[in-house]
């Protein structure tokens, strides 16, 4: 099946609007008539040579600058993460979805700025309600985790047993003794008590 132009157009467009990584179910849905690897192909073909490219990322496309052109973007980039928001997100990253409660627990202090700045970030979102005695809201990676860390997607990360801390090992027994976290100030303005499916930015 030939490319069209109206397919590498309407790709580029989707990729380009959509706040994360777009993936081959998306595309389908927007041009059901496509080739979607072939169109991709030629559309990443077309971006050799010039100073950002398309990757595939976090399980779908993204838009991203190439690594030798990445110096010229540093005056428009955030500012680094602190040693305890990269704690925090490590935690979140290996053994999320996790509460409030079970990230102080793991990082032994009060964790809920840190937590809102990550969401800020759009490193972490929020993930499914943990029902029990009370019910508490869990945090979970976003795409953009996957995106800063160059990771294809989950199964890059290390499974529950290689991470495993003694420290922490209580947390694989979920308990229905959860701090409740419905305090509005504790979550960023436009979060979600429900995660949103990774897969459709658009």
């Amino acid at each position: 099946m030939s490319v069209s132009a109206e397919h590498l157009r309407t790709a580029e467009a989707i990729i380009f609007v959509a706040r994360q990584p777009v993936t081959a179910r998306v595309l389908r849905m927007h041009m059901p008539d496509a080739d979607v690897e072939a169109v991709m192909e030629e559309l990443r073909a077309s971006y050799e040579g010039r100073g950002i490219a398309i990757a595939e990322t976090g399980g779908g496309w993204t838009f991203r600058t190439r690594p030798e052109c990445s110096r010229l973007a540093v005056d428009f980039k955030e500012g680094p993460l602190s040693p305890a928001a990269l704690e925090t997100l490590a935690a979140i990253a290996l053994w999320g979805p996790l509460t409030f409660a079970e990230i102080e627990r793991i990082r032994e202090r009060d964790a809920r700025a840190v937590v809102v700045t990550l969401a800020d970030r759009r490193l972490i979102r929020a993930g499914p309600r943990r029902e029990g005695r009370v019910t508490a809201m869990t945090w979970m990676v976003d795409t953009r985790f996957y995106e800063m860390f160059d990771l294809p997607g989950p199964a890059a990360l290390p499974t529950w047993q290689e991470a495993r801390r003694p420290e922490v090992a209580d947390l694989s027994v979920r308990t229905d003794e959860e701090v409740p976290t419905e305090d509005p100030s504790a979550v960023p303005d436009g979060a979600s008590a429900e995660a949103d499916p990774v897969d459709d930015p658009v």
